[in-house]
């Protein structure tokens, strides 16, 4: 039920903080950019006025990576453009905003949206799975193979054929009978 709602706000929170065009020159937009007379400005990174984020900022690079976009399938929030992905950024940068570093941030965004919004998952209880199994196929896979070969060859290669001993034993038989019947 938590997702649920999570997710709703999500979805309408851009139609109840829409802004028009003379809003957002004015707006929130204008007042993240430095003003232009600044020394070093030109060097200074600025916000793009249609987003509230930085996407040149390298640990707003690096935390946005490792977030998963639900709509896009293998894309990380930083390379998609959906709507929930521009939200996550935008909460990124809020996040970045406040002072918060990088883990703290990954905290927030797992308790809030739970361990699915991580492109790769924590190595800890259930997932631990998700990291052990790939690992072990990796590694016993081709051991595994190579024991099926060997031993579908060791059976065509003595299929029909007998050892030394055998002979010998049924040698030893066929005398025994032989004599029983000379005997008998």
């Amino acid at each position: 039920m938590k997702k649920f709602l999570v997710t709703l706000t999500l979805v309408f929170s851009p139609l109840l903080y829409a802004q028009t065009p003379a809003q957002t020159q004015t707006g929130e937009a204008a007042s993240l950019q430095p003003p232009a007379n600044t020394p070093g400005s030109d060097s200074v990174t600025l916000l793009d006025k249609k987003t509230k984020y930085n996407n040149n900022d390298p640990l707003f690079r690096d935390i946005a990576k490792e977030f998963r976009c639900p709509t896009c399938t293998g894309l990380s929030v930083l390379e998609s453009d959906a709507g929930f992905s521009v939200q996550i950024k935008e909460q990124v940068q809020e996040q970045l905003n406040l002072g918060k570093n990088h883990d703290q941030i990954i905290e927030y965004f797992t308790e809030r949206y739970g361990a699915w919004i991580l492109r790769e998952p924590p190595a800890k209880g259930v997932n631990v799975l998700a990291w052990a199994i790939p690992i072990t196929l990796l590694c016993a896979g081709p051991i595994l193979i190579w024991l099926l070969v060997w031993k579908r060859h060791v059976k065509s290669d003595t299929h029909g054929v007998r050892s030394a001993a055998v002979i010998v034993l049924e040698m030893q038989d066929s005398l025994k009978r032989l004599k029983e019947r000379e005997i008998g």
